[in-house]
């Protein structure tokens, strides 16, 4: 018994002499900006968990999108607000950021043992997620989860129609078609065959699939716009065809809210869009397809081969903060890997190796069709999101805006790309200068 007692005792003081003290910011005030997101859902339901081991408050400001990074870029040049933290996608938005001094690096805290405990495990994320963060050689955010986008639909409208699951393009409009249905015998659609981003800048997001997987980029060899090649133009022609021809009506004013909503009310057979939404889709409480709904990689393109994008959601800690220790320990604890867990649990996409590799994920997996579908495109993602630029909000809204709108609205494509190419090519010219 008195080894027994010895034992237990050096196994506590192992355990203490790599636990960090939580409450060491004991007091302090964490202001968090964040986006409207499933990832958000779950924090704010633990937060209180956070506050009790730290002793810390928080306050997390929740915003639709796209006033979130209107609120964001604004507060962080502004310099006002007491920012502490805030969420971004590095493809996005990081280099901007990174380029005007408003992220605060943290590799001095990942390797300091006062401020992370060793089992947090930063050699735990994919390398390829936290290069998106990670700027000449230091990181500056840390991923809350990993993002690409996957075609879901309906297996019962699948299964009544006949329809099968399409794997090429062809039969991805085949299928959009015999699936845009007119129940009641008006004319008009009940069921929509497909549903898609449609509004501007959020297009942009969710075409880039179809433009790699077409074969198009968004840039050359030489750094020029490529959006004129044929692979193009064929793909922003096809994206708005399915758009406009087997969609919701008022295509070009439909965000991912819109688009997730007509799905998850049984009015369209499939959808484009990220992978994050299967939490919304299965959520029974908000959906009506829960327990419904099979999942597949983007159909392969006329090339033969599928290209998604691979991208994520992170969380940095502003340069101006003036609590950024404390702020760490905020990162540190929602990017656990107990957090990420509970997480990929929920439908958010992991963006550590261990909570895929869980024997506990792997045993209530009730969706392997989702999994296999999000490692097959994790594997062959292409990591070039957004337009390779600056500014991707600005060149989000001229592709968005100055090409896919006119595209859905029926115009001349390749009319379009031509008006919109001098204005692209203004935007890297000032960027040249500026930077």
């Amino acid at each position: 018994m008195k080894k027994l007692a010895v034992v237990v005792v050096a196994l506590l003081l192992v355990s203490l002499a790599f636990s960090i003290n939580w409450k060491q910011f004991e007091g302090t005030t964490l202001r968090i900006l964040a986006n409207r997101h499933p990832w958000t859902n779950l924090i704010q339901e633990k937060i209180t968990e956070f506050e009790s081991l730290t002793g810390m408050r928080v306050i997390m400001e929740i915003f639709p999108e796209d006033q979130f990074r209107t609120k964001r870029t604004v507060e962080l040049s502004s310099g006002v607000g007491d920012v502490d933290l805030f969420m971004i996608m590095p493809g996005q938005s990081g280099k901007q950021y990174y380029l005007e001094g408003w992220l605060y690096p943290v590799d001095d805290f990942i390797n300091d043992p006062t401020l992370t405990d060793p089992s947090w495990d930063y050699n735990d994320f994919f390398a390829g997620v936290l290069s998106g963060g990670n700027f000449e050689g230091k990181q500056y955010c840390i991923p809350i989860q990993s993002e690409t986008s996957l075609l879901a639909y309906r297996k019962d409208l699948f299964e009544k129609y006949g329809v099968k699951v399409p794997t090429t393009m062809e039969e991805l409009e085949e299928a959009a078609k015999k699936l845009t249905i007119d129940e009641d015998g008006d004319g008009k659609a009940d069921i929509y065959g497909i549903t898609l981003r449609g509004k501007g800048a959020a297009a942009t997001s969710q075409f880039v699939d179809f433009l790699y997987t077409f074969g198009g980029r968004w840039m050359n060899e030489m750094g020029e716009w490529a959006l004129d090649e044929p692979a193009a133009i064929q793909a922003f022609e096809f994206y708005a065809k399915l758009l406009r021809e087997y969609g919701p009506p008022g295509g070009t004013n439909i965000h991912w809210y819109e688009s997730t909503s007509y799905f998850m009310q049984g009015k369209a057979a499939m959808i484009y869009d990220a992978n994050v939404f299967k939490s919304l889709y299965e959520d029974p409480s908000k959906s009506k397809v829960a327990g419904k709904v099979g999942y597949a990689t983007i159909p392969k393109g006329p090339g033969g081969y599928i290209k998604p994008h691979v991208s994520q959601w992170a969380l940095a800690i502003y340069s101006g903060s003036k609590h950024p220790k404390a702020a760490w320990l905020f990162v540190q604890w929602a990017t656990s890997k107990e957090m990420v867990l509970e997480g990929l649990m929920r439908g958010i996409p992991a963006p550590r190796r261990s909570a895929w590799e869980s024997e506990k994920y792997k045993a209530t997996d009730k969706n392997p069709d989702w999994t296999k579908a999000t490692m097959e495109s994790y594997a062959v993602g292409n990591p070039i999101w957004n337009p390779p630029v600056i500014n991707v909000p600005e060149a989000r809204d001229l592709i968005g805006n100055g090409i896919i709108v006119p595209a859905i609205l029926g115009q001349d494509v390749k009319k379009a790309v031509e008006s919109t190419l001098p204005q692209l090519n203004a935007l890297l010219e000032r960027e040249r200068l500026m930077y």
